[in-house]
């Protein structure tokens, strides 16, 4: 089955797994963990209407009853994935756009390569369409997921305007970019441009456009305001 295959891959499974409370040796927690790994898988994939608990209990070898043991309905089981995918995003962005020592354009190169590895972990076809973006589902299902789904994605949008923030003053303090970058703007288009990445490669079956995206911005960038004494950087 194309999820089971799929659960073993990346980090996205690991990371569900890590949201998960109990001690790992435990059985009720292996299987606790088991079940909303694949539960991610399914909904990245099938969005909230698109799999039930019978279609996990499938997938990993238990029964429904299990299933409700664990996480008593549906609802119970989404508001955990949810708090689970804005903490995992929230996390990356934190890692990618205000560690320290870190060059504004190797920020955006990792931050291109997360993007890739989860259009890859859910796309491993040529050609394919699939959704591959947790946050992007959340807004995709928010008539059916309400208030857990909206206070998830304002989260997640705040911390990407702090991180960018943070990156874009970083570059302008260590000397990378000149004094007169437009920040409000500069960190308004990144912003707007990462968020609207998953459905660009539903449009083209392809992550070239992304990466093509990231390589003008990054022109763009380079153009108007990198400082051309210390900001050379990587070419």
């Amino acid at each position: 089955m194309l999820i089971v295959a799929m659960a073993s891959g990346m980090d996205f499974g690991r990371d569900m797994r890590a949201s998960t409370s109990g001690p790992p040796g435990d059985e009720a927690y292996s299987t606790r963990s088991r079940i909303k790994e694949v539960a991610a898988e399914f909904y990245v994939l099938r969005g909230h209407d698109g799999f039930s608990f019978g279609d996990i209990a499938i997938a990993i070898g238990t029964t429904r009853a299990n299933i409700h043991h664990h996480f008593g309905n549906k609802r119970q089981l989404m508001e955990e994935l949810i708090a689970d995918f804005a903490a995992n995003a929230e996390a990356r962005i934190k890692r990618f756009w205000t560690t320290p020592d870190i060059r504004f354009f190797d920020r955006l190169d990792m931050q291109l390569e997360d993007l890739r590895r989860f259009y890859e972990h859910f796309n491993a076809e040529t050609g394919a369409r699939n959704m591959w973006s947790p946050l992007s589902r959340l807004r995709h299902d928010l008539p059916v997921l309400g208030e857990p789904a909206e206070h998830a994605l304002e989260r997640v949008n705040r911390v990407y305007e702090q991180s960018l923030r943070h990156a874009v003053d970083q570059a302008v303090k260590d000397g990378e970019f000149s004094p007169d970058t437009l920040r409000d703007e500069l960190v308004h288009m990144l912003r707007i441009t990462l968020l609207s990445c998953p459905p660009t490669t539903q449009d083209t079956g392809s992550f070239d456009e992304v990466a093509r995206t990231f390589a003008a911005l990054a022109a763009i960038i380079r153009a108007a305001w990198q400082d051309a004494g210390k900001g050379s950087g990587r070419g």
